[in-house]
């Protein structure tokens, strides 16, 4: 089996993602600083401090509402910086069957060529 092209599949990725963050980010009443694409093998995205955020390549391999669901993540942390009560709360107001999307992100692990944690 043959590797994808690294760089055309980021930008692939990013596209994807980009045409996606500016409507869920409206959605959730945020602002995001910086957006980027790599290739982390701990994580499906990631929201600095300074509002960065940086999404997994691999997500275009995932459902869309799969896709959805890990965007409303980061996002959500633009509002909360943790994983409380609070934040789940949040990202279930906006992913209602969140947990389902999360479920199937670890039940494909493996399928993705992956052991990130949902």
């Amino acid at each position: 089996m043959s590797l994808p092209n690294l760089a055309k599949t980021k930008g692939e990725a990013l596209k994807l993602v980009d045409e996606k963050i500016d409507k869920l980010s409206a959605h959730l009443g945020v602002r995001y600083n910086r957006l980027v694409i790599r290739g982390q093998k701990t994580r499906w995205g990631s929201c600095s401090r300074k509002s960065n955020l940086s999404f997994n390549w691999k997500l275009i391999m995932v459902p869309e509402p799969v896709i959805n669901y890990v965007i409303i993540h980061e996002l959500a942390h633009l509002k909360e910086m943790n994983h409380t009560k609070r934040f789940w709360e949040l990202v279930a107001q906006y992913c209602p069957r969140w947990r389902d999307h999360k479920k199937w992100l670890n039940d494909h692990a493996a399928e993705l060529g992956t052991k990130l944690p949902a």
